[in-house]
């Protein structure tokens, strides 16, 4: 059985996958596509031959069309109470998110190094000079494409999370560090955020913060357009009056991303999170029994 996630960048939360369920159902996957594990990740409406065996844990929904699911599927549970009800399956399946599992992993005491981290989602990550910014308000800047394990830990040594990326906030739930959820760009699904959420009782309250782009290389091509189209601005004047614009909208932002340390913080009722984890467990053992006959030696 073969194990998918997306995998065509070094993404923290799909990242996960191979780290959770080879050391949780060790010496079971391989290559074989003739059946395949969806495991952590919005990879619902991935789209697979009709005769293979689809394995779904944990995994949610979010973008896209969903196939039928149909008896070539074996769904054990899926991220939350919004994609169970999308994919209309009993409510109950709709667990939580797999990265949950992590509560199960004994990843030693961390001193507590950071005030506050931020971790941006991957895609916003190249939208802006994120590093500089947290350094300039005091904030640890965790990447989201670094190796998961050093991910983890910074979280862990972190006393806050500021999250843009969904699996900050679900793994530092799960690590029982507080989290403070923001959205910056319009590629932020609010779907999944509030799928996992309502799986812990919880409700998707973002911060909204106008998102941020490389101003400076924008302002370039106005300014720039603006000169050939009427011929009567000075390129270099205009170039003068967009960067003083910039400056004051860059630091406008930075005074306004500061603050958010300051926003409501949120953490999941333990004893609730902690069934949950133990849910996930008894289907990883029914998951086991099942498809015994397919571990290798």
């Amino acid at each position: 059985m073969k194990l998918i996630y997306y995998q065509k960048n070094k993404n923290f939360g799909d990242a996960l996958n191979p780290f959770i369920f080879k050391k949780l159902i060790p010496n079971f996957f391989d290559e074989d596509p003739s059946s395949i594990f969806l495991g952590i990740g919005s990879i619902l409406q991935f789209h697979f031959p009709e005769a293979h065996k689809k394995v779904v844990f944990s995994t949610g929904f979010a973008y896209g069309k969903l196939p039928e699911i149909n008896s070539s599927y074996d769904v054990m549970c899926v991220r939350g109470p919004l994609t169970a009800k999308r994919i209309g399956i009993d409510p109950k399946l709709g667990i939580t998110d797999g990265a949950a599992l992590l509560k199960t992993f004994d990843f030693g005491e961390k001193k507590k190094k950071y005030k506050v981290s931020f971790m941006p989602h991957h895609q916003s990550d190249h939208n802006y000079d994120w590093r500089k910014v947290c350094k300039e308000v005091g904030f640890n800047y965790i990447d989201p494409l670094s190796p998961f394990l050093e991910v983890i830990d910074a979280i862990k040594s972190s006393e806050v999370i500021l999250a843009e990326a969904m699996h900050a906030a679900i793994v530092a739930d799960t690590l029982r560090v507080p989290w403070i959820p923001l959205k910056m760009y319009p590629s932020i699904n609010e779907f999944k955020w509030k799928d996992w959420t309502a799986s812990l009782d919880m409700q998707y309250k973002p911060n909204y913060l106008k998102a941020p782009y490389n101003l400076g290389a924008t302002s370039e091509k106005i300014a720039t357009r603006l000169s050939l189209e009427d011929g009567l601005l000075l390129r270099g004047l205009s170039k003068v009056h967009y960067k003083y614009s910039d400056m004051l909208k860059r630091n406008q932002f930075v005074d306004q991303f500061g603050d958010m340390c300051k926003a409501p913080q949120f953490l999941s009722d333990e004893k609730l999170l902690d069934d949950k984890v133990g849910q996930l467990q008894e289907k990883i053992e029914v998951f086991k029994r099942k498809y015994s006959s397919l571990y290798t030696l």
